[in-house]
């Protein structure tokens, strides 16, 4: 809850995911808004208080203020083509208050939209880096600097990808970010100058956008699932899946706005 104060202080738009139980962020129900979602009151109890005076180090700490916000609750039921099926229940917490605006079921297919940050990780350590390859620098300060540059390089790498498929009008996630990342290294190698008479090539980036264009691409709208531990991948296959979404209501308390004595 105090990250929650914090951060949406500073004016961001927040939209997290939170666990199901009542524990980590105190949930109240205000009202039940149209479209499913619900407006919430985040309360700091006693017990919350304390602990976080003991954690802090702050025995006089105050009581965090309350805080409205935005609860959407929701179900994904992914169906495999072999015909299994996995409901789980999902809740995100947001600072968009409007249900007109924002819809609940819009907000609940944003979810999925963090994953990306899951595959950019992916790209970063195994792809640019290379699988089980350590960090070549002995020193915090080297290890950073290595760090920075693979970042450096998978920045290029995404922007070039995005750049040429905006320059065709279609989604970048079509675009393979390897075959990218390989063309790069290619134009970038073909752009050096002669180490013997110092010539340089034709402006060898200009002809990278096309290259990146006719890449084959991903086929688009394209769903899996495998086994999330090593056990299940070795005896699940990857199946194509689809996922059905469905808004529901909470079953958390109702909130007591009389004043307390």
């Amino acid at each position: 809850m105090y990250r929650w104060i914090r951060f949406s202080g500073t004016g961001a738009e927040l939209a997290w995911r939170v666990k199901n139980g009542g524990k980590p962020v105190p949930l109240k129900t205000v009202k039940t808004l149209p479209d499913g979602s619900e407006l919430v009151m985040l309360h700091e109890s006693d017990g919350m208080r304390a602990r976080r005076r003991k954690d802090a180090g702050g025995p006089r700490a105050e009581r965090l203020p309350d805080a409205l916000a935005r609860l959407v609750t929701f179900t994904v039921t992914a169906t495999a083509r072999s015909g299994r099926a996995k409901t789980t229940r999902m809740r995100v917490l947001t600072t968009l208050l409007d249900h007109a605006a924002f819809p609940a079921a819009e907000i609940a297919v944003l979810y999925a939209e963090r994953w990306q940050i899951e595959i950019a990780f992916l790209h970063l350590k195994k792809t640019v880096r290379g699988p089980r390859r350590p960090l070549r620098g002995q020193s915090p300060d080297l290890a950073r600097q290595e760090a920075w540059a693979l970042l450096l390089i998978h920045n290029i790498t995404a922007a070039a990808a995005a750049r040429a498929a905006g320059s065709a009008g279609i989604d970048p996630g079509l675009i393979p970010f390897t075959a990218v990342l390989g063309l790069v290294r290619s134009h970038v190698a073909a752009g050096a100058p002669c180490r013997h008479c110092g010539h340089r090539s034709d402006s060898p980036l200009a002809s990278l956008n096309a290259a990146i264009l006719a890449l084959p691409r991903h086929r688009q709208g394209r769903q899996r699932t495998s086994g999330r531990t090593a056990a299940e991948r070795r005896t699940r296959r990857t199946e194509e899946v689809t996922y059905t979404i469905e808004v529901t209501k909470s079953n958390l308390p109702e909130w007591d706005a009389s004043p307390k004595t």
